[in-house]
């Protein structure tokens, strides 16, 4: 099966090693944390319609490390939070196992990676996704570079 030999490959590749220790270092020391889930949120909404279905749950997987990272959800095992962060670090790095830059498959394995993480932690991410719903209206911030101007984006009814 091409899936299951893409994200073997993937998953035993220095890059998602490298990607597995810097996802540890931020998560332990929450050092930097929330500038990954900022650009990793940022790609998604570039670059993230190459990722096909997984695009929705690579969303919920950066909105639910924020939430963790924020204080606001505790309920994530906090080697589930370096799952997603390194999956999102495998993401984010341009040169991993298919470069980006290749097209039409440069962001396979990046979706497939993103797909088998989301698997991996679908009852970790189901319970937050029915957290989120359940918790109302929720505010998420994300710091505005100095210099630019911060414009309202109006709300969907």
């Amino acid at each position: 099966m091409p899936y299951t030999a893409s994200v073997s490959a993937a998953l035993r590749s220095r890059f998602f090693r490298r990607a597995l220790e810097r996802a540890t270092a931020l998560v332990t020391g929450n050092h930097r944390l929330a500038r990954v889930l900022a650009a990793a949120g940022a790609a998604l909404r570039g670059r993230g319609r190459g990722l096909g279905g997984v695009r929705n749950d690579a969303a919920a997987l950066v909105r639910m490390a924020r939430a963790v990272a924020a204080g606001r959800y505790r309920a994530l095992p906090k080697r589930s939070l370096v799952a997603v962060v390194a999956a999102l670090l495998y993401f984010l790095d341009p040169l991993d196992v298919i470069p980006d830059f290749v097209p039409l498959v440069g962001l396979a394995d990046d979706a497939a990676v993103l797909f088998w993480v989301a698997s991996r932690l679908r009852k970790d991410l189901d319970a937050f996704l029915g957290w989120e719903s359940g918790d109302g209206a929720v505010i998420d911030v994300e710091p505005v570079p100095a210099g630019r101007a911060i414009t309202a984006r109006p709300t969907p009814p």
